[in-house]
């Protein structure tokens, strides 16, 4: 049996009642507006994980939008890593990873990766890096599911 390897740089961790919006951006026309809010699953300075009923390509690039209770959204250039198909209903778990945080254009400001780090030093140690979710196939059949594994 294989064993799982942590391959991430970043610690992860969660925040309660956060939520995820994402938008696809384009070089040209009118920009599409934000998706409805979808859970968040963990998050890192360098990606973050939420389930949602929309089918992405790997490496397409998108906008994610963290919503935190009393803060401010923020905003963050992304591309998708991976994403599984939970095999209870629709649902999809998606894997994002931040674009660089140095300025550019497309790329994330040096203020979103200062918000990142506040958020981490101040949910981290309530998260405590140990992220379970059950989900289920019917009223009788539980799956649990360890996001660490599937993260």
């Amino acid at each position: 049996m294989a064993k799982y390897v942590e391959r991430r740089k970043c610690k992860r961790f969660n925040i309660p009642d956060a939520k995820v919006r994402w938008k696809k951006t384009r070089l040209f026309g009118f920009p599409k507006n934000f998706s409805k809010p979808h859970t968040l699953l963990n998050l890192s300075k360098g990606g973050i994980s939420f389930i949602c009923n929309d089918k992405f390509s790997p490496n397409e690039k998108i906008v994610v939008q963290l919503m935190v209770t009393n803060e401010n959204p923020l905003n963050l250039y992304s591309k998708v890593s991976w994403q599984e198909k939970p095999s209870y209903n629709n649902a999809r778990i998606v894997g994002i990873t931040f674009m660089p945080f140095c300025g550019r254009k497309g790329w994330n400001s040096q203020e979103a990766l200062n918000v990142l780090r506040r958020l981490e030093a101040q949910y981290m140690d309530k998260s405590e890096n140990d992220i379970g979710i059950t989900f289920f196939r019917s009223k009788k059949e539980p799956i649990d599911v360890d996001i660490q594994a599937i993260w």
